[in-house]
């Protein structure tokens, strides 16, 4: 086999599972297990090597080995989506997020770790409350420690088990959190399979990180009047970044096998990095950078 063929098989593989997952088909859970299953690739290409030389009949022996490994790993998937949902469903629920807010902290540092499900997050918490919402399980509750130091504070909320709990039902365990747009904001995410919708443009937020496995994520910026950096790291995963006009934006990405829209949204490539229209002349910046293996990343421009 290869190589383009190699890459070429490789690339259909994981657009289709993709569109599974996008069309309902494939839960987003599955793809931390597919995800853990990495190194078959490496196996895949040294098997294309020592067959190789025999030709025709090395090739035809690959692709059905291919075939078989990638049948084997969706099974494994899939029938670990099942134990999960069956072994974690009596334990599973939900308890209530409400953090009261210090009107004298100024400076929060927000961490969440989150396994595989749906989180939601938005700056519409009320006034008395620094984060307010619901935080599903499946067997353990999540866990959440808070400290303030004068003017700082920091917020961690942890998925019992890591960022890895299995998934229940059609979608895992879902997260609503609401955040107080009084202070300003340093937020980290570490999640492995899930799908997230965060909605950042009523909170000042000065950096933000994420570390993902697999997942369908959706961010959206608002207009903070300065500058602010994001760092996106993922395995195989959707990103799309809304982010306001009045915001230059440049983006730092190191990953061939991510395909982006940024030159049809006006973005000049130069040395690697892609630069917004009229970056320098905006008053407010967003520096992006982007590691992942494969997947996409969009912009949408806020008007």
């Amino acid at each position: 086999m290869s190589s383009k063929v190699f890459w070429g098989f490789l690339l259909v593989l994981v657009g289709g599972l993709f569109l599974l997952s996008n069309l309902g088909v494939l839960d987003w859970g599955v793809w931390d297990t597919i995800w853990r299953a990495w190194p078959i690739v490496l196996v895949l290409w040294g098997v294309s090597v020592l067959l190789r030389p025999t030709g025709r009949l090395g090739a035809v022996l690959t692709a059905v080995i291919a075939v078989l490994a990638v049948v084997g790993v969706l099974a494994l998937a899939y029938n670990a989506h099942l134990k999960a949902g069956e072994g974690g469903a009596s334990g599973a629920g939900e308890i209530a997020l409400a953090q009261p807010f210090d009107a004298g902290i100024k400076n929060v540092n927000l961490s969440l770790t989150f396994g595989a499900g749906e989180i939601r997050l938005d700056g519409k918490a009320a006034p008395s409350q620094l984060a307010s919402g619901t935080l599903g399980f499946i067997a353990k509750e999540p866990t959440v420690t808070y400290s303030a130091s004068g003017e700082a504070a920091d917020l961690r909320i942890d998925m019992a088990g890591g960022t890895w709990t299995g998934s229940i039902g059609p979608r895992g365990p879902v997260w609503n959190i609401s955040l107080n747009p009084a202070p300003t904001y340093s937020l980290d995410l570490e999640s492995g399979a899930c799908s997230a919708d965060l909605d950042l443009s009523a909170l000042r937020v000065t950096s933000f990180d994420l570390s993902t496995g697999a997942s369908d994520t959706r961010i959206t910026f608002g207009d903070p009047g300065r500058n602010a950096t994001a760092e996106l790291k993922y395995g195989v995963a959707s990103a799309t970044i809304r982010v306001p006009r009045s915001v230059g934006v440049r983006v730092d990405m190191s990953s061939a096998l991510v395909g982006s829209n940024l030159r049809a949204q006006g973005f000049a490539k130069s040395d690697g990095t892609w630069t917004s229209s009229g970056y320098d002349t905006k008053t407010s910046h967003l520096d992006i950078g982007v590691s992942a293996g494969v997947g996409s990343f969009n912009i949408e421009w806020i008007d």
